[in-house]
């Protein structure tokens, strides 16, 4: 019975978290609706300013590695329209603060450090996988419009368009990798378009936009480039194909688990409830 209240007390927890990640963020009211402004010019308000007192140490003390993964899924999720406006290490930040609360709140319901730990554990991984998540399906709609996107993009070329027209002309598609390139385009005022592309295409981190950015540059300073701007065509879609097929050759290894989650223990277990109920009240007779 005890360990059902500690369990109950950490779904509560959990709860709590959804639902103030939900909705607090959006449309902070009181005094989380107060902003200030750092030094940097930066405005904060809502849990941002709440939280930018840990912001330095955890800038500092968190390992480079864990804030480049966190940035590389925050940019994706911010194409997806959640997190907006957060960096790596003030949602870095939101993680430790929830941990902690969660720790706390696990110590003075339940006293017992391993169910702390629990709940502490919740509060840190509970916003981590919410916006990864987000950010993988932005992620594969991204990858999977790419090669549609490069097939536009040289056939404006070889109507005699140059790359970069061609590259504005197509921003105009309603897909994610269109609303991407117009955000490089907003970007790219008074600079180069294919080396903002290189960073952009840097900062999300994804192979297959890298390797994009990378192969406009050296088309761009080539000769012929609506051909081989189809040759990249090809080559994406080829890529995104046999990836796609890799994919679905995983999907019936990747589904055991939670078939054997979700169908075969409920049945195991109504089959041993079933058997084994008779069993105990004839040894509570004995």
């Amino acid at each position: 019975m005890s360990a059902l209240i500690y369990l109950t007390g950490i779904a509560v927890f959990a709860l709590v978290i959804y639902l103030t990640l939900e909705w607090v963020p959006a449309a902070p009211t009181g005094r989380l609706a107060e902003t200030l402004t750092p030094a940097d010019g930066v405005v904060l308000s809502g849990w941002r300013k709440s939280l930018s007192p840990l912001d330095k140490p955890v800038s500092r003390w968190t390992p480079a590695g864990f804030l480049r993964k966190t940035r590389a899924d925050l940019y994706w999720a911010h194409i997806a329209g959640s997190w907006t406006e957060w960096n790596e290490v003030q949602f870095t930040s939101l993680r430790v603060a929830l941990a902690v609360a969660g720790f706390g709140l696990g110590m003075v319901s339940t006293a017992e450090p391993a169910f702390a730990l629990v709940g502490g554990l919740v509060g840190f991984q509970y916003p981590a996988m919410s916006m990864a998540g987000a950010a993988r399906r932005v992620r594969r709609q991204f990858v999977a419009q790419l090669p549609e996107f490069v097939q536009l993009v040289s056939a404006q070329m070889s109507a005699n368009v140059s790359m970069e027209e061609a590259l504005r002309r197509t921003s105009r598609a309603q897909s994610l990798v269109g609303k991407w390139m117009r955000g490089v385009l907003q970007m790219a005022q008074g600079r180069e378009l294919i080396e903002q592309m290189q960073r952009e295409a840097r900062e999300s981190q994804l192979p297959e936009l890298i390797g994009m950015a990378v192969q406009l540059e050296f088309i761009r300073r080539g000769t012929a480039q609506h051909e081989l701007m189809g040759q990249l065509a090809s080559s994406i879609a080829a890529d995104y194909i046999g990836s796609a097929e890799q994919r679905a050759e995983k999907v019936g290894s990747e589904l055991v688990i939670p078939m054997v989650i979700f169908y075969f223990l409920p049945f195991l277990l109504t089959i041993l409830t079933v058997i084994g109920w008779p069993i105990v009240q004839n040894l509570g007779v004995l």
